[in-house]
């Protein structure tokens, strides 16, 4: 039973992305490390779409939302809300040693992947105290 709690869909979608923003984590870290070394280039994880499209094989069609109009729920244009839109990110340049890392634009993805980790991991620790205050009664 308590098993079966743990493994519901969405703490199984808190683990993958858990794990998707660990690894761009380490990513975003090598390309600081590397921010001096000629030809190196950045590299970056996008989970994402992956995370995105797995999850919607998951709930299958008995999640579908019946709308009154076509227009109503579409996905078209990266919505606000919408996990399935992915923003491009450009470097501003490649350097003359051709190293295309930009200590501004890591930076920014550093922070933003430490707010989104910390985020979920307070979310999942909610769903914890939940479920410890369901069985402490």
């Amino acid at each position: 039973m308590l098993t079966s709690i743990f493994d519901s869909s969405a703490m199984q979608a808190a683990r993958s992305a858990l794990t998707g923003l660990s690894r761009r984590q380490e990513a975003i870290s090598g390309n600081v490390a590397n921010i001096d070394t000629p030809g190196y280039h950045r590299r970056s994880v996008n989970f994402e779409s992956a995370l995105q499209s797995e999850l919607d094989v998951s709930r299958g069609a008995a999640t579908q939302l019946r709308t009154s109009d076509a227009r109503h729920l579409t996905r078209s244009g990266g919505a606000p809300g919408d996990l399935g839109a992915v923003e491009a990110r450009d470097v501003v340049s490649t350097r003359n040693d051709s190293n295309n890392v930009s200590v501004d634009e890591e930076m920014t993805l550093m922070v933003e992947t430490q707010i989104r980790y910390q985020a979920l991991t307070q979310s999942v620790g909610r769903r914890i105290g939940t479920l410890r205050t369901v069985i402490r009664g």
